[in-house]
This record gives structure tokens, sequence and C-alpha cells, in this order.
């Protein structure tokens, strides 16, 4: 296995979801299409200089495979660092450090499966639910799946 390591990418879309989550989404440049490849429910981890000082945060791919993009949200939090400066600062165009995709919390989907599947989140842990939910809807139409998410409001 070879060892993943950092990339400067291009933030090309930027979408609120929340009034505290934006999701972003990078342009992977074709001769590093191979190392972004992912598999549903995998993470990138992101880095940063923010006043001289190197801040990592991993987070959730919540777009599938199939959508033709990478795509992570980034929720704000009362204290965090990273997150209120994506927030905040983030603009398309802007280039950040990526990880290749890492992470075992996946799916293997099979077209001619059905199965039953239960996905079960709260809070942000529905952002790997997301892309996870997709790909098996879409690589297994005939099996069902039933999500139960929690979360503090409705917003």
């Amino acid at each position: 296995m070879t060892r993943a390591h950092f990339h400067p990418l291009t933030i090309r879309d930027i979408r609120s979801e929340t009034p505290d989550t934006i999701s972003v989404a990078f342009a992977i440049p074709d001769d590093l299409a191979d190392d972004y490849a992912y598999k549903p429910g995998q993470h990138l981890s992101l880095k940063l200089k923010l006043d001289g000082e190197e801040i990592r945060r991993s987070y959730s791919i919540c777009s599938a495979p199939s959508d033709n993009e990478l795509r992570v949200a980034i929720k704000r939090h009362p204290h965090g660092l990273f997150s209120n400066h994506a927030n905040d600062n983030f603009k398309v165009g802007d280039v950040i450090e990526v990880m290749a995709p890492q992470g075992r919390f996946t799916v293997d989907c099979e077209a001619d499966l059905a199965r039953s599947y239960l996905l079960c989140a709260a809070g942000s842990g529905i952002t790997p639910m997301m892309s996870i939910l997709g790909t098996i809807l879409e690589t297994e139409p005939s099996s069902q799946v039933t999500l139960v998410y929690g979360n503090r409001d409705t917003q």
C-alpha cells in the first residue's frame, strides 16, 4: 500500500448546506484522478497554515463516487479554528492541501444483489451516510435502505 500524502487542490464549488455548514468540492487534476478515487464513507484530511501554525482536520466525503465530484461538508464549531476559518473565508479558486481519501467505513455494492440496509446517524454523522446511501440506491436497485437520523433541530 502506498503512503497517502497531501496535494494542493483547488476549491471548485462551495454550497451553504445549513446555517452552520458549508460543503466544498475540489477540482481533481487528471494526473491525480486515481489518487482521489474513493469509496462511499471515506474521509479526507485537509491542511492549512493559520497564523503560522499547521492545522489538519478530517472531513467525511458527502458525495457519492458516481457524482463525479469530491465534496466534503464542514460544520462550524464554536471554538473550531479550522471550521470557522473554512466557513468564513474559503472561496472558489482557493488552493487547499488535501490528502488522498482514507478510511474503511465503506460499503461494497453489487448490482445483482437485493439486500436490506439500516443506516443510523446523528448530527454531522450524516455526512458519510449520504455517500453510502446514494451509492447503494444507485448500484443496487433491488436493495432497500432505511435511514434513522437524529439531530438537535430541524435546521
